[in-house]
């Protein structure tokens, strides 16, 4: 019997035994489905197009390379397996390729019968006692179709010039194992900066809809590098050898710089080790305002409000185009290490169109005015200065010509002024001189109290420490005829315990007993 529909996909073979091979279904762009033999690949399908036409490839493998493109096998983009290409077969496929087999066999099985038929006709025909008569052959069915859809990301390997599509993130390229994530986010990022383009050609009219639009394109920012931090740790805790622990769940550890670092720290790797300073703040930054946009309609919160400068609680937090395509450009440079560190070091070649946004550091967060009382600002600034310069911390003569030259930019009578201030509140004793443009002016424990926390002079864990030794030291027991009050050793006088017990040891007929007695006195702390 002839197998003419059969005959058609012959690659070998003759006779009744033939070699066939069945083309496999396109896409409407040309491309294959290839399905990973790697059960743990998630999720295993991906598409697989030809070499583009004005690529140049290289003679022989690159760096980054793992498998040379053009020859037998493939890569999985998810996992990194390389196996033999018909172990990439999709499921789909072979059913098709059955299919399509079927109805090849049956059309020629139909054309063989009837054939034999008008064969026996032909031989009967002159036979008055026998006839044979035959119809007109059957229409043959129409040839099976199969639908095959491209994914929404589409790539081009930029080693090797293979053009694939996957789903989401995918690690190697199929044909030579090199790694793209680099390429991954590069397409984020110009998704990124077409809705930045839309958003800000959008009227004053409409500016609430270009506001979301700026939210979710920097919400798509951090989405895209999370993930791809996500999908490298996972993939690299995948291949270490058996007897490592278990990794313990990643829930969000990569909205957190710090976190994501501890987590690759596993494997001595710090993907922020290359930033800058101003690039880590401006990333970490960036980070924390997601939160805001994602899950507080834009509304700065406290914890937010604290970190940024531009930043006021309960109003909505600006968004501006540039500094969001500055967030990307920084996350570019952490997945470009990232794939250079997949590639065993070897950085990846720079993506067309490649960001180029000045970096700009966050202003820094200003400290809050300092109020104290009904102090003026240039009162606060005196006080402040006393505090620090004052080596016994009690009962200090300050000079009128240290304190003009301190504070330089003031005239006389806003020193005097704000000198009266601190006086009237008890800060300073003065007594006028006929000599001199400003009075004489002594300071008061109040003054050191106030100011020293502020200045770092007087911390409660410093008071704490110095009365522990001055306990542990003096308060022994013992018997004594004579009462031993006891001061605190040499040093600058603590003002916070200006107020404190005197400790004093006293003996009895029947023993010994501590008492304390508080004495206001001026002791050198």
């Amino acid at each position: 019997m002839r197998l003419r529909n059969l005959e058609k996909y012959k690659t070998g073979g003759s006779g009744n035994n033939l070699t066939l091979g069945i083309p496999l279904p396109k896409t409407p762009d040309g491309r294959v489905y290839r399905y990973s033999p790697n059960e743990d690949a998630h999720p295993r399908l991906f598409l697989l197009g030809d070499r583009v036409s004005d690529f140049a490839l290289p003679e022989a493998l690159t760096s980054r390379m793992t498998h040379a493109p053009g020859t037998p096998g493939t890569v999985c983009p998810y996992s990194g397996v390389l196996d033999d290409d018909e172990n990439f077969t999709h499921p789909d496929d072979l059913a098709a390729a059955k299919e399509i087999v079927a109805h090849a066999f049956h059309a020629d099985a139909a054309a063989a019968i009837h054939g034999m038929f008008d064969d026996l006709a032909r031989k009967n025909a002159g036979n008055k006692s026998f006839k044979v008569t035959t119809g007109a052959r059957p229409s043959p069915k129409p040839a099976p179709r199969f639908a095959r859809n491209d994914l929404l990301r589409e790539l081009v390997c930029d080693e090797c010039g293979r053009d694939y599509g996957v789903y989401a993130i995918s690690l190697f390229c199929p044909d030579c194992g090199a790694p793209n994530i680099h390429l991954h986010f590069a397409r984020e990022i110009a998704l990124v900066r077409e809705q930045v383009e839309l958003a800000g050609q959008l009227g004053s009219e409409r500016r609430e809809l270009a506001y979301r639009m700026m939210g979710n394109a920097h919400e798509d920012v951090l989405t895209a590098f999370e993930a791809t931090l996500k999908t490298v740790y996972l993939y690299k805790a995948t291949t270490r050898p058996p007897d490592v622990a278990a990794t313990k769940p990643v829930a969000n550890d990569f909205q957190n710089i710090e976190r994501g670092r501890k987590r690759f720290a596993e494997f001595d790797f710090d993907p922020f080790g290359t930033l800058t300073a101003d690039a880590l703040a401006v990333l970490t930054l960036n980070i924390q305002k997601r939160h805001v946009i994602g899950h507080n309609l834009g509304v700065a919160d406290a914890k937010f409000a604290e970190h940024a400068a531009e930043a006021r609680l309960g109003e909505t937090v600006p968004l501006v185009g540039d500094d969001i395509l500055q967030f990307a450009a920084i996350g570019q440079l952490v997945i470009d290490g990232l794939d250079g560190w997949l590639a065993a070091g070897e950085a990846p070649p720079p993506t067309k169109d490649r960001l180029s946004i000045p970096l700009i550091a966050p202003p820094a967060k200003k400290k809050p005015e300092l109020k104290i009382g009904e102090l003026g600002p240039l009162a606060i600034r005196i006080g402040l200065w006393v505090s620090e310069q004052s080596q016994k911390g009690f009962d200090c003569f300050i000079p009128e010509q240290d304190l003009i030259e301190a504070f330089p930019e003031s005239n006389i009578d806003d020193l005097a002024f704000a000198v009266a201030e601190l006086e009237s509140d008890g800060y300073l004793r003065t007594s006028s001189m006929i000599s001199t443009r400003l009075p004489r002016m002594f300071t008061t424990a109040e003054l050191f109290i106030t100011f020293d926390p502020h200045t770092g002079q007087s911390t409660p864990k410093r008071t704490w420490w110095r009365w522990s030794i001055l306990l542990s030291a003096n308060l022994g027991p013992g018997p004594s005829m004579r009462k031993n009050c006891m001061r605190p050793p040499a040093g600058r006088f603590d003002a916070s315990i200006h107020l404190s017990p005197t400790w004093c040891r006293r003996s009895t007929i029947d023993g010994s007993f501590m008492e304390a007695r508080k004495t206001i006195h001026h002791a050198a702390f």
